[in-house]
């Protein structure tokens, strides 16, 4: 199974998301974008790629020890980015805010998967919410100045664990497994849920870059 560690995005946060995609949809250009749905909208801590079903337990216990020391933290989402830049973007994004305490998290679910046995990451990490995928040139000139921590604050108490499995209106993320910060060992697994569907693949996107793939 193809898997990625992410933060969940709140209700609120998706919504702001959600009507920011709907101006941006609406500009010139806005149709050259395959925007992602707001069920799917996250932000991408470690994305895995094939992953055996029997290392997932380890995989869990590892990152959550690694995460055992780090408290909640409040976030938000900020300007709107474009990768690999604004003259020819590849992937429209929403910057995350505070940075720190998300590369903190990040560090520290990557020392975990090294842990596990999984290859280091070698691409710098980009805290990052991508909002859609760029298909046409004519959405080079979307860039807005929209910034949306004010609406779009949440606690951050939990990271998960998703499985991606590819369906016909796109991807669907499927929770392994909760995480919770501070505690030191894997809540149970997360009842069978599937969000759907996602215009792309988490590995479309960057670690923390998305024209690479992001975190």
């Amino acid at each position: 199974m193809r898997t990625f560690f992410a933060l969940e995005l709140g209700a609120a946060a998706r919504l702001a998301a959600a009507e920011l995609v709907g101006v941006l949809r609406a500009r010139p250009g806005g149709e050259g974008v395959r925007w992602v749905r707001p069920e799917t909208l996250h932000v991408t801590l470690r994305f895995l790629g094939q992953t055996p079903a029997a290392a997932l337990g380890a995989l869990a216990h590892h990152v959550a020890g690694q995460i055992s020391a780090l408290p909640p933290f409040m976030l938000g989402l900020g300007g709107v980015q474009a990768f690999p830049s604004p003259r020819r973007p590849r992937v429209i994004a929403l910057h995350v805010v505070p940075e720190a305490p998300v590369r903190a998290l990040a560090a520290a679910v990557e020392a975990g998967v090294v842990a596990a046995g999984f290859p280091a990451e070698r691409r710098p990490f980009r805290a990052h919410v991508t909002l859609g995928r760029v298909t046409r040139p004519s959405a080079s000139g979307l860039m807005p100045r929209e910034a949306l921590a004010r609406e779009s604050g949440q606690e951050v108490r939990e990271i998960v664990l998703f499985e991606s499995r590819s369906g016909p209106d796109g991807s669907v993320y499927t929770p392994l497994e909760r995480i919770a910060l501070g505690c030191g060992a894997a809540a149970d697994a997360a009842p069978a849920h599937e969000v759907h569907p996602h215009s792309g693949d988490p590995e479309e996107t960057p670690h923390g870059d998305d024209w690479h793939h992001s975190r």
